[in-house]
């Protein structure tokens, strides 16, 4: 009888699970259809591993090639976490420190010019407040190190006199103060690489980070297995399909400017900034090392040090210390964008209170990466092309599609299976106990801790205020009998918790 029932409730167990899974591919194929997505993927991880890899839509309209698990994207500024992690190797062999000043590494002066006695550190490089920026001549810098040969050195746009140098290179800013997002930022990280180790940028990461985790990805194409599986990103002008890169039809491109470049020269011609190229779930195994220690698959890349340090706060948005872009950018780490999950700012999925990765936006791709290491969930979404373009809402600074996708996550993902000590009705987060959840009526909040809090806030998805309880006792019950079903976060003091009303 005992057996009988283990075995029932397995079963149950095994077809929820099913249920979810089955969920989650339906939820995606609809978001795919709703914003007609020309293709993309979706994988959801544990911190022990990959529980769901799912692929919609085509790769390459020409050729109908479908999106699959393998498919690689040029995966845009998730790009720039894999520039970080050789860094941080770099660090680690002690051939670098985060506080050198980036002009000995160089060879060259890089300095603001409106505070030159204060040198730009590889920190503030990885950090984004250097205050070195994408000045108006950024784009045919870029254009020139990808198609000129020779390939114009670095200096030329940071150092006056050069032929693509401004003063509008650099902000009117401290160095290490100001938060401001810039591709450049990367750009010279990549050159640094190649200054301290000798090699071609993509040669140090194909050597050091994608052969010892077995990926078939790098910041050069030629270095893939087979041309056929990178998808063609596109955009829909006029109704068209329209291919805007990596259209190889079959054929590895010959880069006719590579064979006499000097590597420290400019690192740019290999895209540190966003030119990786990708599967999904191979962008997944880099953040299960970065979340395990450094470790995946007993292959190491990073010390838990060097993991640490990366996921630390480095800056933090006080309403002035720089630019949130619309609220998405609130708080970094070094290579790492730190989700401090603000109301209609920068929520990624409805259930987490704190996320850690990348996101990334380039020619008619978008793709986001994250990791929440108190639920140990995290996910990989790429897509290839929205002939909807991409929509905004007030839910949050992500695109509507990417809400979408999130929320499909929270909703159909069976992630109570990557914490066993996180039950669906009740749960602690940061010592305080909430149930039921979901809820009915009523929803009640305990403060494990014995400590009064001040107050409690009910915020629809979209940011809007529903209820505010002001608190004095360890234990408190709020009425929702007139509260909508649906998807709800609760502020608890300085503490985000996701709650559903049913």
């Amino acid at each position: 009888m005992k057996n009988t029932f283990i075995y029932f409730v397995s079963i149950v167990i095994l077809s929820s699970t099913f249920l979810k899974a089955q969920s989650l591919t339906s939820s995606f194929n609809t978001i795919g259809s709703s914003n007609d997505m020309m293709g993309g993927s979706l994988v959801v991880f544990c911190k022990d591993g990959i529980i769901e890899n799912l692929s919609i839509g085509t790769a390459d309209a020409v050729s109908s090639t479908p999106i699959s698990s393998d498919t690689k994207y040029r995966i845009a500024s998730i790009s720039k976490t894999i520039t970080a992690i050789a860094i941080m190797q770099l660090v680690e062999q002690n051939q670098l420190g985060l506080d050198d000043n980036i002009s000995n590494i160089l060879g060259y002066e890089v300095l603001n010019p409106n505070y030159p006695n204060i040198p730009i550190t590889v920190r503030m490089l990885l950090s984004h407040t250097s205050s070195i920026i994408d000045g108006t001549t950024y784009s045919s810098f870029l254009n020139a190190t990808v198609n000129q040969n020779p390939i114009p050195n670095l200096s030329e746009i940071l150092v006056p006199n050069g032929t693509y140098y401004t003063s509008g290179q650099f902000t009117n800013t401290v160095p290490g103060n100001y938060f401001n997002y810039s591709n450049i930022n990367y750009v010279v990280l990549g050159t640094i690489v190649e200054k301290v180790s000798n090699l071609r940028f993509d040669q140090y990461c194909f050597q050091n980070i994608s052969n010892p985790l077995a990926l078939d990805a790098s910041f050069n194409v030629n270095d893939l297995q087979d041309i056929n599986q990178v998808a063609v990103l596109y955009r829909k002008p006029g109704g068209v399909w329209t291919p805007q890169i990596d259209d190889y039809q079959g054929v590895q491109p010959t880069f006719a400017n590579l064979d006499n470049y000097v590597p420290g020269t400019n690192g740019g011609r290999f895209g540190p900034q966003g030119g990786f190229r990708s599967s999904a779930q191979d962008i997944a195994k880099i953040f299960l090392a970065l979340v395990n220690d450094g470790t995946y698959q007993n292959q190491n890349i990073l010390t838990p040090a060097s993991c640490n340090l990366m996921f630390s706060n480095q800056w933090t948005y006080s309403g002035n210390n720089g630019n949130n872009y619309f609220g998405l950018f609130r708080s970094w780490g070094l290579g790492i964008h730190r989700l401090t999950y603000t109301p209609g700012n920068d929520i990624a999925l409805p259930g987490s209170t704190s996320m850690m990765g990348h996101t990334g936006l380039a020619y008619g791709l978008v793709s986001d990466a994250y990791f929440d290491q108190d639920r140990n969930v995290g996910f990989v979404f790429m897509t290839n092309g929205v002939g909807t373009g991409f929509q905004s809402n007030s839910q949050s600074s992500y695109y509507t599609i990417e809400q979408d996708v999130f929320n499909a996550i929270e909703q159909y993902t069976d992630i109570d299976s990557c914490n066993e000590n996180l039950d669906s009705k009740e749960y602690t987060k940061q010592g305080v106990l909430i149930y039921p959840n979901p809820s009915g009526d009523f929803i009640t909040i305990k403060n494990e801790n014995l400590e009064a809090f001040n107050s409690i806030k009910l915020y629809a998805l979209t940011g809007k205020l529903i209820k505010e309880v002001k608190v004095e006792d360890q234990l408190t019950m709020i009425n929702v009998q007139d509260v909508k079903p649906g998807t709800y976060i609760l502020n608890i003091d300085d503490s985000v918790h996701k709650i559903v009303k049913e």
